[in-house]
C-alpha cells in the first residue's frame, strides 16, 4: 500500500515538474520580442485564380496562379479588406488583354510580374503593405489542352 502511494506521489511530482518546465520555457520564448528596428511580418496566400488570355477575340488559354505573400503586420491591422482581393485584381489587370500571342504569355518573367503586382497593390494603400510575393502555382494552360482533357475518350466531330 505504501509502495502504491509513493509511486503516485512520484508520478504527480514528475507531472508537476514537467508542467512547470513547459510554462517556464513558453514564457521565456514569449518574452523575446522583435527589435524595434525590425518590421513584424505576417503571411498568407491567395486562392487559386485563373485569368483568361484572349487573343483575336477568342480565349486562347488561362494563366492559373496562386501566390503566397508577406505583409507588414502593423499596416495590415489598419486594413479591413482581405489583401488577396487586391492581389487578385492586380494579377487580372496584369494578364487580361495584354498579350497578342500565346508565345508572349509563355515567356513571362515572373520577377517583372511580381514587382508590378507589389507596386500596384502598395500604390492603392496609404502605406506600403506587401513586402514579398512567392509563387505557389503559376501555369499557363491553352484552351486546346483544356478541351482535350474534358473530352478525353470521346469522339470529336
Amino acid at each position: 500500500m505504501i509502495r502504491i502511494a509513493l509511486i503516485g506521489l512520484w508520478i504527480c511530482g514528475v507531472a508537476l515538474g514537467s508542467l512547470y518546465f513547459a510554462v517556464w520555457q513558453n514564457s521565456a520564448t514569449a518574452a523575446v520580442a522583435p527589435k524595434s528596428g525590425e518590421v513584424a511580418l505576417d503571411d498568407g496566400k491567395t486562392d487559386v485564380f485563373s485569368v483568361p488570355i484572349i487573343i483575336d477575340g477568342a480565349v486562347n488559354g488561362y494563366v492559373i496562379t496562386q501566390l503566397a505573400y508577406t505583409l507588414d503586420k502593423t499596416v495590415k491591422a489598419s486594413i479591413n479588406v482581405p489583401v488577396s482581393y487586391f492581389i487578385n485584381d492586380e494579377i487580372f489587370s496584369q494578364f487580361y488583354g495584354h498579350y497578342s500571342a500565346a508565345k508572349d504569355v509563355q515567356s513571362v518573367r515572373f520577377e517583372d510580374v511580381k514587382k508590378s503586382i507589389i507596386d500596384g497593390v502598395n500604390a492603392r494603400l496609404p502605406q506600403p503593405l506587401i513586402k514579398d510575393l512567392l509563387v505557389e502555382q503559376f501555369n499557363y494552360i491553352t484552351a486546346k489542352e483544356i478541351r482535350d482533357q474534358n473530352t478525353k475518350g470521346l469522339e470529336r466531330p
